[in-house]
């Protein structure tokens, strides 16, 4: 876990006007901590991609230890709410695999288990009873599969597909677009503390106090989108948030799947237009688990035998018997076990994914196919 100093930093330089998530992964990659940021010398900062003078000015300004990161940190304690950052082994995976994209630290009130299987299911706050019907039958046949059930807490699809995976006992885990202590829309307060009372979690990037506003919503789409396997829209008009969220998890390397709906309804527009352009169509809990392949234990047994071309020579042999058909693992982690380097890595890497025999994911993964 990061030490409190860290997290502070961490705070300040996030900030520092100009500098967002992935400003502050890039630097922090390069200059080994967020402390280490604010000591690092203009002509070292330069050296990094998309840093100007522009952002090394108001930088200046801040300190690691500055009063306002301390009193962010605070009021987080004071509330209860963890911060988890980017570079604590408990951060989820699946999101860290966004690289810059990833928030570099999440605010989270209740209990969040950063390596569950997770289904996001969204949709517009203008849900009709044929959404609220889709949400609840299609969760509910998830009963007893352990996957969480990731929405926005919003109202429409997201509060029907947390009240249907309250109903099936599943977690659920709400992502704001404001601060967690901050219930949006207010009406979802007993909702809110629902999902806490029943083991789920409320994350948000912002720190405690953020109001929301109509730029929030899109970079806390992507949170949802990076945290799940598969992202389900269930009603969309054209143009919708859930489309956004959609064609985020489509760019992360996530699947979509959409419901089809009344041919003539307005809220069946955007999910049709998802179908047309390659997302599964989604009818029966059964497809949901399709779409995330969910795998059984005989079928994970089954998944780690490895079977490789007669002919396979023998370097990289040994790189595919290193991965894993279930877990992805980042290039520079696979190196470091083989001990080579990552230009060698990547050029059998790049050979074996030709072959088929491996699938690259965003930020430099690799799975076994």
């Amino acid at each position: 876990m990061s030490s409190p100093g860290e997290v502070i930093a961490l705070l300040n330089l996030l900030a520092v006007d100009g500098i967002g998530p992935g400003t502050t992964i890039r630097l922090i990659r390069e200059c080994g901590s967020a402390e280490s940021v604010f000591d690092a010398s203009d002509s070292k900062l330069r050296t990094i991609h998309g840093i100007t003078d522009r952002l090394i000015a108001p930088l200046r300004k801040v300190s690691a230890v500055a009063e306002a990161g301390q009193r962010q940190w605070e009021a987080a304690q004071e509330a209860g709410v963890e911060i988890r950052t980017y570079w604590d082994d408990n951060y989820p995976q699946l999101l860290r695999e966004l690289e810059t994209d990833a928030p570099a630290l999440l605010f989270i009130r209740g209990e969040f288990q950063s390596d569950a299987t997770r289904v996001a299911v969204v949709g517009t706050r203008r849900a009709t009873a044929y959404g609220k019907r889709a949400a609840d039958e299609l969760i509910g046949g998830l009963r007893g599969t352990g996957i969480h059930v990731v929405s926005g807490l919003a109202s429409g699809v997201d509060s029907f597909a947390h009240e249907a995976a309250l109903h099936a006992e599943l977690v659920t885990e709400a992502v704001f677009g404001c601060g967690v202590d901050r219930i949006y829309p207010a009406g979802n307060e007993k909702l809110a503390q629902r999902i806490l009372d029943a083991g789920g979690a409320l994350l948000s990037e912002y720190p405690i106090g953020t109001v929301h506003t109509k730029y929030t919503f899109p970079q806390r789409n992507r949170i949802i989108a990076g945290l799940s396997k598969a992202v389900i829209v269930v009603e969309a008009p054209a143009r919708s948030g859930a489309q956004i969220t959609a064609g985020l998890s489509i760019e992360y390397g996530r699947d979509v799947g959409a419901v089809p709906g009344p041919v003539y309804s307005v809220m069946s527009k955007g999910t049709h237009e998802l179908i047309k352009s390659g997302a599964a169509l989604i009818e029966s809990p059964e497809d949901v688990l399709a779409l995330i392949r969910t795998m059984s234990p005989v079928a994970e047994e089954k998944a780690s035998i490895i079977e490789l071309p007669f002919d396979l020579p023998q370097e990289e042999r040994q790189i595919i018997e290193s991965l894993d058909a279930t877990e992805s693992i980042h290039i520079d982690t696979l190196a470091e076990k083989m001990e080579l380097s990552t230009g060698e890595v990547l050029s059998r890497l790049l050979m074996l994914e030709l072959k088929g025999l491996i699938k690259q994911l965003p930020g430099k993964y690799f799975i076994r196919a």
